[in-house]
């Protein structure tokens, strides 16, 4: 009788350690404030797919005493990067280049990255998407980091995608939820918040095993014993009680599960849009004319 309920509150135990320790590590960082509650997607190596082969996805990061700064630094670490990656060599002379597109990249920045190498001039295109930032107290004093998601070309004449960031996830974190408790939070990027929902089903569960087992067991006793009687039904009460206590505990975690996971912002992640192509051709038949075409 003992075994389980050791091995369940080992396990609930485990998953309690491992909030612990996720919590200690945020504060470890020492991170003072930051652009947004959570890290977005992009930025734990998950980028989106490209849609067109002449541009890819790319994560720079750097430091700096101001945000401006730090972006700055961003912009020169990009440089280098496009420097390695279209193989520019010899001693190269970096002009950046800042322009407003409102074309088809709605609200981002594009960057026109001249190098002059033995006089010709090299131009590569990028794109900035999104950015994230934090600022952190350093022991020599705090530093802003910033983190941006560049589209790099890889053409002389690119197409990049045209993105657009939610926090909303919809049933994606519900229904992974519906199947594991805390999943859906854990898949949302609210790791601490899933291994609890999670390790406490996992005790609330333990509960209701272990309570009902020593209930049947009282019970038993009671037929067994009609001596004692009054004493087994009273603890045969008792351990009914306590095992409805859990499978209503329960069964509140995993609504509040179900909706946290539904309505709850994640990650910030990215959507790419198709882009929209417009087609208009002659047609022959009964009915001459001119027709039309819309591709999402």
């Amino acid at each position: 009788m003992k075994k389980p309920f050791f091995r369940i509150a080992l396990a609930g135990s485990l998953l309690f350690v491992c909030c612990l320790l996720g919590a200690s590590d945020a504060l470890a960082q020492k991170v003072l404030r930051r652009s947004d509650k959570m890290r977005p997607v992009w930025l734990a190596n998950k980028t989106p797919k490209t849609t067109y082969s002449t541009f890819h996805y790319q994560v720079v990061e750097a430091d700096g005493k101001t945000l401006d700064e730090s972006r700055h630094e961003c912009l020169v670490a990009l440089s280098r990067y496009i420097g390695q990656t279209w193989k520019i060599s010899g001693e190269a002379e970096t002009d950046i280049r800042t322009e407003n597109c409102n074309g088809q990249i709605t609200e981002s920045s594009v960057y026109s990255f001249h190098y002059k190498v033995k006089d010709e001039e090299v131009s590569v295109t990028s794109v900035k998407y999104d950015e994230y930032w934090e600022y952190v107290d350093y022991p020599g004093g705090g530093r802003y980091r910033c983190y941006v998601l560049f589209g790099v070309a890889d053409a002389s004449v690119p197409q990049f995608d045209r993105l657009s960031f939610t926090h909303q996830y919809g049933v994606r974190g519900m229904m992974r939820s519906l199947v594991v408790p805390g999943w859906g939070q854990m898949y949302k990027g609210s790791t601490t918040k899933g291994l609890c929902i999670l390790g406490g089903e996992v005790l609330l569960v333990g509960g209701i095993i272990v309570s009902e087992n020593l209930r049947s067991s009282y019970v038993k006793k009671m037929h067994e014993q009609p001596k004692h009687q009054q004493t087994y039904n009273t603890k045969a009460d008792n351990w009914e009680n306590v095992r409805n206590v859990c499978i209503g505990a329960a069964a509140a975690l995993y609504v509040y599960n179900l909706v946290d996971a539904a309505v709850a912002n994640g990650r910030k992640r990215a959507k790419v849009h198709k882009p929209v192509q417009f087609a208009m051709y002659p047609t022959l038949g009964e009915c001459n004319g001119v027709g039309f075409a819309l591709n999402f």
